[in-house]
């Protein structure tokens, strides 16, 4: 981690979003559990392509 509170890939460590992960329940309470979202990096063998818009045709 470069920056304070910045998320890198664990692959080619360039920075990537924060996203909820899972979510757990303590107290009563569901409580997020962050971590390191897809890397958008076209070079990174972990990168995740932006998912095309699913067109539906009209009946």
């Amino acid at each position: 981690m470069g920056q304070s509170g910045a998320v890198a890939c664990p692959v080619c460590k360039q920075n990537v979003d924060t996203v909820v992960q899972r979510r757990h329940k303590t107290l009563g309470l569901f409580v997020p559990v962050w971590g390191p979202g897809p890397c958008h990096n076209p070079d990174c063998p972990e990168y995740l392509e932006p998912a095309q818009p699913r067109h539906h045709p009209q009946p």
